[in-house]
């Protein structure tokens, strides 16, 4: 778990490479989707399951865009008066804890994976905010 806080800039610092995570993943989002509209505007292929399958391709890629672009972040540095608190969900039967933030976007903590490092983070932000 690599989370700290730096007084000069009263930010959080986060080091776990979620950033460059998130622009691979956007960029293979945006691949699949121009890929799909491609495949959906050829005129000279009738509407079938070749067309249908590209359709659902399309709309995922599209839903996964929304999430990644408007829903989540993969900032290093989150200043401390964004942050709105820590909070914890679970998917799939794993637990996974995120920070909110002011603006509606969350930020996935993926180095926290225990219940006791859950804690510990808990601490800092509640240090943080008390000053």
């Amino acid at each position: 778990m690599d989370i700290k806080y730096n007084q000069t800039t009263a930010s959080i610092e986060i080091k776990d490479g979620l950033k460059n995570h998130f622009f691979i993943v956007k960029l293979l989002l945006i691949i699949t989707f121009i890929n799909a509209v491609l495949n959906l505007s050829n005129p000279q292929v009738a509407f079938g399951f070749m067309k249908l399958i590209w359709l659902i391709i399309g709309m995922i890629a599209a839903f996964g865009l929304r999430n990644y672009f408007f829903r989540k972040t993969g900032l290093d540095k989150i200043t401390v008066d964004q942050i709105v608190g820590i909070k914890e969900r679970v998917s799939f039967n794993k637990i996974i804890y995120f920070i909110q933030l002011k603006n509606g976007k969350t930020r996935d903590l993926l180095e926290v994976k225990s219940e006791s490092q859950f804690k510990e983070v808990k601490k800092l932000l509640a240090e943080i905010s008390s000053k």
